[in-house]
């Protein structure tokens, strides 16, 4: 933008003036952001909406969240969002153009995209700072339930769980904080501080008994793949697929590569970087075996197996919990139709998700998630909704 300077003499004002270029001319943030975002979702969402009704969409989801005063304009009270939201602060300048286009992306999103979200700009730097400041964790995902509460997830062997939250636990308060009615970013926020911190969380177990916990923060690092190798045989835990998770089972796994009983520990296992899920179940099949589909905006795409086969295991054992979900579930559903004569799974049903989603930075600093493919095995078996049921019921 052009930035006039202080002291002008009237003359050189008004050459200046003159030349100054029209808003329609100019890109402002709130046109870079819309802009970054029509691109970013046109190009990556599975099943994107024609680019005039996204913008129609825009405009009304605005219009919705911003309240009683302006729920008197109709969605094509402007012809684009950045427009509608010059209109907007020209009533009520509280808040800014670009903040009214972030408003509007925070109520799209989950509209058109059963995963998708924004995350504003200032909660992005917020939480980075508050990363940098504090450090201390203790080692716990949260989830938004059907029903709109909060669950608590916590990892194994973790703070968390050993103060004694359970799986899906209801979260009622942070240190004081209702949790009610809170993003799940102002959640985060509060749980982030200096390692041997402690934090008082508020629970629902999930039996019903309300529980009070001083959990302290911890600086220690939970590695994303693990393998032990025990007297009940070879234990694969892997927490989160990453961007070198398959490089690190097959180095992890490289001592093991005919283990009698493999143990395969996904609980808790929210997903990831689907091809680094892909990388993995590609361990256990010879090379060229259809490994999977994808459904994206340009049609169905098949991933083939490009690696020798590397694990022969006498027998699979995988440990789920609801909260195994996308990429987790795609390797069970990928070892029980290729391997089904030696592959069995115990837990609870998984969290039924056979989406990819991938997280984008926008013009701005904000980032979104969209849906950017629809994820099944090799035979076109999706586990969407309905979830991966165990063979045993038993917790391990």
């Amino acid at each position: 933008m052009v930035q006039i300077p202080r002291i002008l003499g009237i003359s050189a004002l008004s050459s200046l003036l003159l030349a100054v270029p029209s808003r329609a001319e100019v890109d402002t943030e709130a046109d870079l952001l819309w802009k970054s975002f029509q691109e970013n979702y046109l190009a990556y969402s599975y099943k994107p909406l024609d680019p005039a009704v996204l913008d129609a969409k825009a405009r009304a989801a605005l219009i919705e969240t911003s309240g009683p005063r302006f729920r008197n304009l109709k969605p094509d009270h402007k012809p684009t969002l950045p427009e509608l939201a010059a209109a907007m602060v020209e009533r009520d300048a509280s808040v800014t153009e670009f903040g009214r286009v972030e408003m509007a992306l925070q109520a799209l999103l989950p509209g058109i995209d059963k995963y998708g979200h924004y995350q504003s700009a200032s909660d992005v730097a917020q939480l980075s700072e508050a990363l940098k400041q504090g450090g201390g964790s203790v080692h716990m995902t949260l989830d938004n339930s059907q029903e709109g509460e909060i669950l608590c997830f916590p990892y194994e062997g973790g703070p968390a769980q050993l103060a004694g939250i359970g799986s899906g636990a209801q979260l009622l308060e942070v240190d004081g904080l209702a949790a009610k009615g809170k993003s799940l970013h102002a959640l985060t926020l509060a749980f982030v501080g200096p390692p041997d911190t402690v934090i008082e969380l508020k629970i629902r177990q999930p039996h019903g008994k309300i529980e009070v916990f001083r959990v302290n923060r911890t600086s220690k690092r939970f590695p994303n793949v693990s393998v032990e190798n025990t007297p009940l045989g070879v234990t694969l835990r892997i927490r989160k697929f990453g961007n070198d998770t398959g490089s690190q089972v097959k180095a992890g796994m490289q001592p093991y590569g005919q283990p009698k009983r493999l143990t395969i520990d996904l609980r808790g296992n929210p997903g990831g970087v689907r091809d680094e899920a892909l990388k993995v179940a590609s361990l256990f099949f010879p090379k060229g075996t259809v490994l999977a589909t994808f459904t994206t905006q340009t049609g169905v795409k098949t991933a083939t197996d490009g690696n020798d086969i590397s694990i022969t295991p006498g027998s699979i054992r995988i440990l789920q919990d609801v909260r195994t979900a996308s990429a987790a579930e795609y390797l069970i559903a990928a070892l029980k139709e290729g391997l089904p004569d030696i592959t069995t799974v115990f837990g609870e049903k998984s969290y039924g998700k056979s989406h990819s989603t991938v997280l984008l930075p926008l013009s701005g600093g904000g980032h979104i998630s969209v849906t950017e493919a629809l994820l099944a095995t090799g035979s076109g078996r999706s586990w969407d909704k309905a979830g991966i049921s165990p063979d045993d019921s038993s917790k391990d």
